[in-house]
C-alpha cells in the first residue's frame, strides 16, 4: 500500500523517482524499493515525504484513506463549493461501498 500511494502522490506531483530522491535527500535506488514495496522509509524520508507532498503519514501507510494532499489539489484546481461536495459524497459512497464488501465477504 505505502508504494502504491506514494507512487501515485510523485506522479500527481509530476515528479521522477530521481527528483522525489533528490528533493528528500536519497537514493533513487531507495525510492525505488520503497514504491516497490522491499522496505519503508526511515522516518526522517517519511517525514519529508509527508512534508514535501502536504500528505500524512497515516495515509501513506495505510491507517486512513483519508488523504490531505486531496483539499489541497482541489483548491488549486478551484473547484466550486458544489463540486467539492459531491466529490466529498462520492468518496463517502466509495468508502460505505467498500465496507459493506468487506462485511459481507467474510465467512
Amino acid at each position: 500500500m505505502f508504494g502504491e500511494r506514494l507512487a501515485e502522490l510523485r506522479k500527481l506531483n509530476d515528479d521522477t523517482q530521481q527528483i522525489l530522491a533528490d528533493k528528500i535527500g536519497f537514493s533513487v535506488w531507495a525510492v525505488r524499493a520503497w514504491e516497490q514495496e522491499k522496505n519503508l522509509p526511515p522516518s526522517d524520508a517519511l517525514l519529508a515525504i509527508c512534508k514535501l507532498y502536504g500528505t500524512s503519514a497515516d495515509y501513506l501507510l495505510g491507517l486512513t484513506d483519508y488523504d490531505p494532499s486531496d483539499e489541497h489539489r482541489k483548491q488549486q484546481q478551484k473547484l466550486t463549493h458544489a463540486e467539492q461536495d459531491e466529490m466529498h459524497n462520492y468518496e463517502e459512497y466509495l468508502l460505505w461501498k467498500r465496507n459493506k464488501n468487506s462485511r459481507t465477504a467474510r465467512p
